[in-house]
């Protein structure tokens, strides 16, 4: 499918499977960080995590467009959170690797949404990947590597 015409993904159901999922479905905030940049999740399940932002003119470069490192935070949240929903619970699975690509620009005022999945997740390495469209454009991609870390470190 040509990605001037792909679809942003609609808001389904939610379903979870335990783990850090649960606390984002019955209203946790996504983190701090994530908050502070008016990220929030619309859906995570098996299959992965739907998140929306709608960036400011704060969110901007001095050329009036959105700035990358918001975009990169995005895709950095997305992706995290869809390794978290399939590992189990209370285990830390930091990024070791996270590679944006940048499609086109985005703009700010229009709602952004990220669809990210977890590849694999395996007893000590995770991938993700994910994508951003605006207005049914791809805005960015980006895969990920996550070091899944044993409980207690």
């Amino acid at each position: 499918m040509d990605d001037r015409t792909q679809p942003e993904p609609a808001a389904g159901p939610t379903t979870v499977h335990g783990g850090a999922a649960d606390e984002i479905v019955s209203g946790t905030d996504p983190g701090p960080f994530s908050s502070l940049l008016g990220f929030e999740v619309v859906g995570i399940d098996d299959a992965g995590v739907r998140m929306r932002a709608v960036p400011g003119p704060e969110h901007c470069n001095g050329g009036g467009i959105l700035h990358g490192g918001y975009l990169s935070s995005l895709l950095d949240s997305a992706t995290g959170w869809a390794v978290h929903a399939r590992t189990p619970d209370g285990v830390p699975a930091p990024h070791v690797q996270l590679t944006v690509q940048y499609v086109r620009a985005a703009q700010p005022g229009r709602p952004l949404v990220v669809t990210a999945r977890c590849v694999s997740a395996g007893r000590r390495i995770a991938s993700a990947d994910a994508e951003i469209h605006q207005d049914g454009r791809l805005i960015a991609r980006a895969v990920s590597s996550h070091a899944v870390l044993p409980t207690g470190l």
